[in-house]
């Protein structure tokens, strides 16, 4: 039986509707951020971030520590549930709601109580017209890069930790690094970004070169990687780049993004070769 814990945050594995959220796997790739590998190279989920199932409802249970030790982390956790319209529930809150705080409670009876009800459906006129998503394209400010953290681990999943993500974007925006993000109304973090540079070399004379375009599983087919294009061409013209370039690995899966980039225009104009010492 798992305890509810006063010094604990729970992000629930359903909507406010009553939704189960997808995917099946979503707390253990959320807890993954901050995971690392033991001394016997096995996968060790953080101490104050950890997956959990309560009334076979996928959870993740956050340590109140968490938000001293690494804000940022905390804020970003925090940020994911509210924009996928999580349920989070302050197990202290709750206790002290329930004039229970100085006995255990277990917190699948503490999470059945504080259940919401289930709305019923809204009918939709088949006539109806369904208000269009608003959405913001920008640059990210150096105070916004961690908004971009959660999409980008979709593409680069090595970047484990928000601080390392940072870190590497910091470096990199000395080499002249910048992010294009998409945001939807009302979500803090973005669901598309597009990574990218301009140079100058003999071969091309001034062109822009594409790190990483990637969108959220969540946000696919909504146009976004074409937007993102779009304005990178944009800012390309205005910064009088002669051309733009990206690459993308030979690979079954990277099929969708090669047809993308034959979509707007781009040409596969030549090999890429690389060397790995040792």
């Amino acid at each position: 039986m798992l305890i509810c814990n006063p010094y604990e945050i729970v992000i629930q594995g359903l909507t406010q509707s009553g939704k189960k959220f997808r995917p099946s796997d979503w707390a253990e790739r959320l807890c993954g951020v901050l995971s690392s590998f033991d001394q016997g190279h096995r996968l060790s989920y953080h101490q104050w971030v950890r997956p959990i199932l309560v009334e076979q409802i996928r959870c993740v249970a956050v340590d109140r520590k968490l938000e001293q030790i690494n804000p940022a982390m905390f804020h970003f956790l925090m940020d994911f549930a509210h924009d996928n319209d999580l349920r989070i529930i302050d197990c202290k809150s709750l206790l002290e709601e329930q004039g229970q705080e100085d006995q255990p409670v277990s917190l699948e009876a503490a999470l059945q109580q504080k259940e919401q009800p289930i709305l019923p459906p809204i009918e939709i006129s088949k006539n109806a017209e369904i208000p269009a998503l608003q959405t913001q394209i920008r640059e990210l400010l150096p105070n916004e890069i961690s908004t971009a953290f959660g999409v980008m681990h979709v593409l680069r999943p090595n970047i484990r930790d928000l601080a390392q993500f940072q870190d590497m974007v910091t470096i990199q925006q000395a080499e002249g690094y910048r992010l294009l993000g998409i945001f939807e109304e009302g979500k803090q973090s973005a669901v598309a970004v597009c990574g990218f540079r301009i140079s100058t070399n003999f071969a091309s004379g001034r062109y822009l070169h594409i790190d990483d375009l990637v969108t959220s599983e969540d946000s696919v087919r909504k146009g976004y990687a074409s937007q993102l294009l779009e304005e990178i061409k944009n800012i390309a013209s205005a910064e009088g780049c002669g051309s733009v370039h990206a690459d993308s690995r030979v690979d079954p899966s990277r099929n969708n993004a090669h047809r993308l980039y034959l979509k707007h225009g781009f040409m596969i104009s030549c090999h890429h070769f690389s060397y790995i010492p040792g």
